[in-house]
């Protein structure tokens, strides 16, 4: 294996991994010269050079073979912990299938950064490699694992994950390329569930009612089970969502990484409950805490990615002029409200969690992502319940004329009605 920066070869022994960090304004190329080796559970092809850019990653070995801004070669990893997990649930999945039942529906928890995307990302893929079809559901609203950040998104994954584009960067990447992974999507805004927890609540039990629908039409996707990737609070607050997540989407395994009153608390609450397992994992020493200008780089390249495109499958967005009257833009609740005990006394609330508000386009509209509803109506039940066609761009507002530029991955006028706008901007480079 070598890396493009320098043309260093790395040999590994077995059951070690090669781990590197690649600063978004590098590009490092990792070839496999030799034996066999995997990143995230899908394994590497031979001779292929892979590109990557702005990422952390760990290429592991389990037979040994033969200038990144950090490289190091890690003897202890927990690759065998999780391919133990993996076989537990692998049996689990070839007995639902035998009986006709529901596969092992995972919940992954901890705090941030303490690597639960990654682990999602190994028990996929090697779901995906024993032939499995699990659905793969993404609560955390910092992660645009399968679609733009700050929404909660959920798809069926039935072929292998990228090793450079993963997820396929975003659902338009994908849908570009005929991909299976067209992830059913609700948009909820905010960066953290605290924001708005009753909205939050509300939009996990719509998904899981979705990912419901989807088992019962389809026996593979049933008996393939689900991966969860939880959102990364153990507050008061992050519990209550917690319980409020396993309920439903009926969690019976839960797994903790990297956090041990947690682990503790789960094994507490569920040790009257049989039919729930909970399993602490340890925490990779390849997972390194993001600050917060690495995030707002990796959230920003999420969004390129969704109308841009990738290096490798390049999009071209379409700039549209909309007039003021032909928009409908709503906005659901407020983030960071206070709690009602917090209200003077005699002070009602004037606004709802989720009570829906007009919003007339104006200069504050500039830069905001806003989600395309499927709602048939402009009324709070349908805003809230109903999930996204899509996602376009306010690049610039012109007041005098009363008209709005967009950005659209697709030509022509908008294909709905109504707007959802959240509460977070992102300027185009």
């Amino acid at each position: 294996m070598k890396g493009a920066v320098g043309a260093k070869t790395w040999r590994l022994e077995p059951e070690t991994e090669f781990r590197l960090e690649v600063d978004f304004d590098q590009k490092v190329t990792v070839t496999l010269l030799e034996g066999l080796a995997e990143i995230f559970g899908t394994e590497l092809a031979l001779g292929v050079p892979y590109v990557f850019s702005g990422r952390k990653i760990a290429v592991f070995t389990w037979q040994g073979y033969g200038t990144p801004s950090v490289d190091y070669v890690a003897e202890e990893t927990p690759m065998t912990s999780y391919l133990n997990t993996h076989v537990a649930l692998d049996q689990m999945r070839q007995a639902a299938a035998m009986q006709g039942g529901n596969g092992p529906r995972v919940l992954l928890l901890g705090p941030p950064d303490v690597g639960k995307t990654t682990l999602a990302k190994i028990l996929l893929s090697y779901a995906i490699r024993q032939q499995h079809q699990p659905l793969y559901v993404n609560l955390d609203p910092t992660e645009g694992s399968i679609t733009m950040p700050r929404s909660l998104s959920a798809t069926s994954l039935t072929h292998m994950l990228d090793v450079e584009e993963e997820f396929g960067s975003s659902a338009t990447t994908a849908a570009s390329l005929g991909s299976s992974i067209i992830p059913i999507s609700y948009f909820y805004g905010h960066a953290s569930p605290a924001d708005n927890t009753k909205l939050y609540k509300i939009l996990t039990s719509n998904l899981a009612s979705a990912v419901r629908g989807k088992m019962a039409q389809d026996a593979d996707a049933r008996s393939s089970g689900i991966v969860i990737d939880g959102p990364g609070l153990v507050d008061s607050v992050g519990y209550e969502i917690i319980a409020h997540t396993m309920k439903e989407f009926e969690v019976n395994v839960v797994i903790v990484l990297g956090h041990e009153r947690l682990f503790s608390d789960m094994v507490k609450n569920h040790s009257q409950q049989s039919d729930i397992s909970v399993i602490k994992l340890s925490k990779s020493g390849g997972v390194v805490e993001r600050d917060s200008e690495y995030r707002e780089k990796l959230e920003s390249r999420e969004i390129h990615d969704y109308f841009y495109g990738t290096s490798r499958f390049e999009l071209s967005p379409y700039s549209l002029l909309v007039n003021f009257d032909d928009l409908a833009i709503y906005q659901i609740g407020q983030s960071n409200m206070a709690p009602s005990s917090a209200l003077p006394i005699g002070m009602d609330r004037h606004i709802t969690e989720t009570q829906i508000t007009k919003i007339e386009p104006s200069y504050s509209l500039s830069h905001s992502i806003l989600g395309l509803s499927n709602a048939e109506r402009d009324e709070e039940a349908h805003l809230v319940s109903s999930n996204l066609a899509g996602f376009v761009y306010v690049s610039a507002v012109d007041e005098i004329k009363r008209k709005v530029t967009i950005l659209s991955p697709a030509p022509g006028r908008l294909p709905k009605k109504y707007l959802i706008m959240g509460s977070f901007k992102w300027l185009e480079p």
